[in-house]
């Protein structure tokens, strides 16, 4: 049996010195939260409008008993295209109260509330907030999966984060910097384009690395990545001067892949990228870009569990 949460988990590894040990040596790796975000875009539109706020809180009690340092809670988007992220702002000033009167009254509860921004546009509303200081931006590898998705092209795309950042950085609401977390999908398959080069994909994510990001995030968006083609394509942004530390995997966990998903992890660790994205429900995925049918859920806190244990045990022999 593999812990299943934080809590267990703890318990298991410091049953061991070497468990311990390992960990600690490793970063002490913590699961990244999406299931407020991806885990909830790819809902149906009537399951998208029939979500409440009570529901999503509901849900967020649940994630807060895994301790994720980072939760990813909404978007800020069209209602007409994801009805389901209508009520971010309200959920993220919700959310903070309660983490300030639980760090006030328990000395507890330090996560940071990502929320997601498609474009310049949608970053208006929130700019000058200086309670919002954890960003996710998007873009792809795939000119046709960004034209689909954000109806820009990837020089587009570019340009409109070089913009966002730039905003970021001349407001004069903010007390600090902000943290950008920037998804990169169709690593290394497009759900329109097909398979992509991974020496192309390479070529990206060495562009990606001059905007000023805090972390770049490996999204296999079709769920196809396999172990082979992920050594490659970290291993040259290695050689090409990348910091791997500063990547973080989104995997999609297709049927009967769990065991290549645990691989990809497993290589992960071994370069010292301890980032993961997590989600509570068994979905998860661009409905934009994709059919519903053919989007497979985020990996599971059972599957990051284990593969992270697995991999602790491993390392002790």
């Amino acid at each position: 049996m593999y812990p299943r949460c934080a809590g267990s988990f703890k318990k298991w590894y410091l049953s061991s010195y070497k468990f311990g040990k390992i960990y600690n040596d490793l970063g002490k790796p913590k699961p990244f939260d999406v299931t407020l975000r991806d885990g909830l875009q790819s809902l149906a539109k009537e399951e998208q409008q029939n979500l409440t706020t009570s529901d999503k809180l509901k849900l967020y009690h649940n994630i807060s008993i895994h301790r994720p340092k980072n939760i990813e809670i909404g978007s800020i988007v069209s209602e007409k295209v994801l009805p389901v992220f209508k009520d971010t702002l309200e959920i993220f000033e919700t959310l903070t109260k309660l983490r300030s009167k639980d760090y006030m009254i328990n000395n507890q509860k330090n996560e940071n509330y990502f929320i997601l921004i498609p474009n310049q546009n949608k970053l208006y509303s929130v700019v000058n907030n200086p309670k919002i200081n954890y960003f996710s931006f998007i873009t792809s590898v795939s000119n046709s999966f960004q034209l689909k998705n954000t109806k820009m092209t990837l020089e587009e795309s570019d340009k409109d984060i070089y913009e966002m950042l730039y905003e970021l950085d001349v407001s004069k609401h903010r007390g600090s910097p902000p943290f950008i977390k920037l998804y990169v999908s169709c690593i290394n398959e497009c759900p329109i384009e097909g398979k992509i080069n991974n020496d192309l994909i390479v070529d990206r994510l060495v562009t990606l690395n001059k905007m000023s990001v805090d972390s770049i995030c490996l999204s296999d968006t079709c769920g196809t990545l396999n172990e082979a083609d992920f050594e490659y394509i970290v291993d040259k942004c290695a050689c090409s001067g990348l910091q791997l530390s500063k990547f973080s995997l989104h995997l999609h966990v297709n049927k009967n892949r769990e065991s290549e998903v645990e691989k990809i992890i497993h290589k992960a660790l071994d370069r010292k990228i301890i980032n993961f994205d997590v989600s509570l429900l068994d979905s998860g995925g661009c409905s934009v870009t994709m059919n519903r049918e053919k989007i497979s859920p985020n990996l599971s806190y059972d599957l990051y569990y284990k593969s992270l244990c697995n991999y602790i045990m491993k390392k002790k022999l």
